[in-house]
């Protein structure tokens, strides 16, 4: 798992993660719904643009909806996350080329005293997102016993 980096601060956290893959790649995961419910959630609404929404079900009726701030293909993506019973908060995710692939750096951000609970959540996503871009995604009966195994391993 190519987990690079992460970090809690008091209502934030800070997730890098390395692709071998180009950052248009990693783009595409993001605006191609077919690929997004590989990793992410079903999506229903699925326009980067800024002004955007991004609705993602995922499933038991938890539908997050995202509004884009800012959107610069295929580099920068800062958006709102509106997750059902939680205070919205604020994804920043930037991708940038290295000599192998892309680095993507996520920070969640407004989170409160949620950002321990979001950590292995992210990591088990992102893992997912690594599968789909590759081109060989994880079934989805896999996400939740992953998740649990990190939930016990993150602070």
């Amino acid at each position: 798992m190519p987990l690079s980096y992460y970090a809690m601060a008091e209502d934030s956290l800070a997730v890098s993660w390395t692709f071998d893959a180009h950052p248009q790649d990693v783009w595409n995961a993001f605006s191609q719904p077919a690929v997004l419910s590989q990793w992410l959630g079903t999506a229903s609404e699925c326009d980067l643009a800024p002004g955007g929404e991004l609705v993602i079900d995922h499933g038991d009726g938890m539908v997050s909806r995202s509004l884009v701030i800012m959107a610069q293909e295929p580099y920068l993506l800062v958006m709102t996350w509106d997750f059902p019973d939680e205070p919205e908060s604020q994804l920043d995710i930037s991708l940038h080329p290295t000599e192998q692939g892309c680095l993507l750096e996520l920070r969640h951000l407004k989170l409160g005293d949620l950002a321990s609970s979001y950590l292995p959540g992210w990591i088990t996503h992102l893992t997912f997102l690594e599968a789909a871009v590759s081109g060989t995604p994880l079934p989805s009966a896999q996400f939740w016993p992953l998740h649990a195994t990190l939930h016990t391993l993150c602070p």
